[in-house]
């Protein structure tokens, strides 16, 4: 347990009792073949099918996406082959990542509602970073981006659904006016949902970059061409915004942090926020309902008015 002081090791050790880590849901050998073919340029769509078929989820999934109305061409798809001739690689990636991170998650029982809207900020967030990594064109991977954004959350996710008790005492220091950073470690004795993130993640043997990019306050890039840093800020930058807009929060101090770094302005962030709002709402009845049950197109729409009011009084 690397970085971690004395008292969050002694912390770290207890939580990896209590949650029991050989229950943690783990990514599944059908899903983690398939990753390793996504990332592999001499995969055939062939071999990707046959991957596909193996997990009963997953083919689901997929015709259920290329089915729905946002990619539907008013025929009926019932090949995974055409699917994905349809959809993309980059979709199935997507739905592949997700797929292990939230159809397990969602399952394990705790405050459903808590757990849904975490699950969707999560999945909000890894497209937002792949959005802000296509539009403004970043030297970083726009798969990697969603991967990192995807996980940011992990260790929160964590404390929720398996840490129920502790979660809801982090929420009350909260309330009491402490920065979630600061809640966590006086609940959980000097350790942060990062920490746990960390940790959890290196008992999936998940990629060093998904690790790192789960850190709340990343350093600032030297040059553009620090890709490991960027990544960091896209996924770090994606997540605080799409919480702040849930939670009605300031979304000011996120821009002012990392605006200078990604070069992006409030209201370029709010049209790649809704188009991913669009285009997320077609994708896991999970993501759909926590989108409408968190009313996140009105609580967009309130922000960005407030925003443009305060830039009129500016000009």
């Amino acid at each position: 347990m690397k970085c971690l002081s004395t008292e969050a090791k002694i912390s770290m050790a207890k939580i990896f009792n209590l949650v029991n880590m050989s229950e943690l849901p783990a990514l599944s050998d059908n899903v983690s073949e398939l990753l390793s073919l996504l990332g592999d340029d001499n995969t055939t769509t062939k071999q990707l099918t046959k991957a596909i078929l193996k997990d009963v989820s997953l083919t689901s999934k997929v015709l259920q996406v290329v089915n729905s109305a946002y990619y539907s061409r008013g025929t009926k798809i019932g090949s995974v082959c055409r699917a994905i001739s349809m959809i993309g690689l980059s979709t199935i990636n997507e739905l592949a990542t997700s797929i292990a991170l939230f159809e397990n998650f969602a399952k394990a029982g705790g405050d459903k509602e808590k757990v849904t809207k975490l699950l969707t900020q999560s999945y909000l967030g890894g497209n937002l970073a792949k959005c802000l990594c296509i539009r403004k064109n970043l030297q970083i991977s726009q798969e990697e981006a969603f991967i990192c954004g995807l996980f940011h959350n992990l260790g929160e996710i964590i404390v929720l659904i398996y840490l129920p008790d502790l979660y809801r005492r982090i929420e009350t220091e909260i309330k009491a006016g402490h920065n979630k950073h600061c809640a966590a470690r006086k609940v959980l004795n000097d350790l942060t949902f990062y920490q746990i993130g960390m940790q959890i993640a290196d008992f999936w043997n998940l990629l060093d970059k998904i690790i790192y990019a789960m850190h709340p306050k990343p350093p600032k890039p030297r040059h553009a061409a620090d890709e490991l840093v960027m990544l960091m800020n896209v996924a770090a930058f994606s997540n605080q915004l799409t919480e702040r807009v849930n939670n009605g929060g300031q979304v000011h101090q996120v821009f002012e942090r990392y605006s200078p770094t990604l070069q992006v302005d409030k209201r370029e962030a709010f049209r790649m926020f809704k188009d991913v709002l669009d285009a997320s709402s077609h994708t896991s009845n999970i993501i759909n309902n926590g989108i409408r049950g968190m009313k996140l197109h009105s609580k967009l729409i309130f922000i960005i008015s407030k925003t443009n009011a305060r830039y009129n009084q500016l000009h």
